[in-house]
């Protein structure tokens, strides 16, 4: 195995000698902003994952790759793929190329994470855990907003209905000002805030909401940056149990709505602001994310009669989660914390909100989404 010899960025270890045998040999191809912030960072995290190279076509982007990493370089995906020491690849490609690309790589005997979303719609999906049973692969995909520090803490108060009481709706924005660049304003490619940040948002609410979601309603406004996909998007998840759940994105909002507004029948949390290990992590400091004290959530309640508001101090976040859970998973010791089946789900309302949209009236989800 090849070692990773000195790295200039504190996440990715400086090693010498040889790496022992039962590390998990990952490749991540694309070193763009999730291949080169996210995945390359995080892998090198965790003591149980080698990062033994990387793919990216752009010959610039491999001399910088050696620079700073010190690991190996492929200029094409199939030069990985016959790499008989690559166990596992790490998709961080334009949305439209995961699928073909994850079962390319799991018909090559690989284990495969793609980044987020899973692929472009359900049926893609449905191929690639084909593929992964069929070469009996592990086949995740990087949802790693499971283990934000807003989402917990949110997880948390729904959970306890003492604070809040019965929740009935949830709120969810990710909203700022800025154009789109490059395949990210281009629909063909997966582009668009609502398919590629909504991933996140939709995983996220059903994994707070025990319950199939029976409709979607969604619009989009496109008029503002003049690209091929939505500036501003709104939907509307409604659950079989009766919770619906509102998520907002926006390339046009100078001013955001809060991150998180929950509704319960004994009060409300608002709670603002984004997960701070982004912008840690970019700065090669994750462990040093701290939420900001004015982000904390407040819960809006009464006691005794009287109005009354609590602040709750912000869970932490622990993005490293995921891939210690993908190395512990590939190496026989743990059951895999995101499966393909789960996000499978995401997919199915993602088409929705698409047909949603294109309709302009409400769409009926398929039963058994929720688990």
């Amino acid at each position: 195995m090849l070692p990773i010899r000195g790295v200039s960025r504190d996440g990715l270890r400086k090693k010498t000698g040889e790496w022992p045998m039962d590390q998990v040999n990952a490749v991540v191809v694309g070193y763009g902003y999730a291949g080169r912030c996210f995945h390359s960072y995080l892998i090198g995290l965790e003591p149980a994952l080698n990062l033994y190279g990387v793919v990216s076509s752009r010959p610039e982007a491999r001399r910088q790759i050696g620079r700073e990493l010190g690991v190996r370089t492929f200029e094409t995906f199939g030069e990985a793929l016959v790499d008989d020491d690559v166990d596992l690849v790490v998709l961080a490609t334009p949305n439209d190329l995961h699928a073909s690309q994850a079962i390319t790589a799991l018909e090559a005997g690989k284990h495969v994470v793609t980044d987020k979303p899973m692929c472009f719609d359900a049926k893609e999906a449905d191929s690639m855990m084909a593929a992964a049973s069929k070469a009996d692969r592990l086949l995740s995909v990087f949802q790693n907003r499971r283990w934000d520090g807003d989402f917990l803490t949110v997880a948390k108060v729904v959970k306890d209905e003492r604070l809040i009481g019965d929740v009935f709706c949830i709120e969810m924005a990710w909203q700022q000002y800025g154009q789109p660049r490059s395949w990210r304003a281009q629909r063909s490619h997966g582009g668009g805030k609502l398919f590629d940040l909504g991933a996140h948002m939709i995983d996220q609410a059903l994994q707070l909401v025990p319950a199939d979601v029976r409709r979607v309603y969604a619009r989009y406004f496109s008029d503002g940056w003049q690209t091929d996909v939505e500036d501003h998007a709104h939907c509307i998840l409604t659950f079989a149990n009766g919770v619906d759940v509102h998520i907002a994105t926006s390339s046009l909002a100078r001013i955001a709505k809060p991150r998180w507004r929950v509704l319960g029948t004994k009060g409300t949390l608002v709670k603002e602001g984004l997960d701070p290990q982004e912008s840690a992590m970019v700065a090669g400091q994750i462990d040093a994310a701290r939420e900001e004290p004015a982000n904390y959530a407040r819960v809006l309640t009464e006691i005794a009669g009287q109005p009354a508001e609590t602040t709750i101090q912000t869970i932490s976040g622990r993005w490293r989660g995921y891939y210690e859970n993908v190395a512990a998973v590939v190496q026989g010791r743990d059951e895999l914390a995101v499966t393909a089946r789960s996000v499978r789900r995401v997919m199915a309302v993602l088409d929705a909100v698409r047909l949603s949209a294109e309709s302009g009236e409400a769409i009926e989800v398929e039963s058994g989404n929720s688990r």
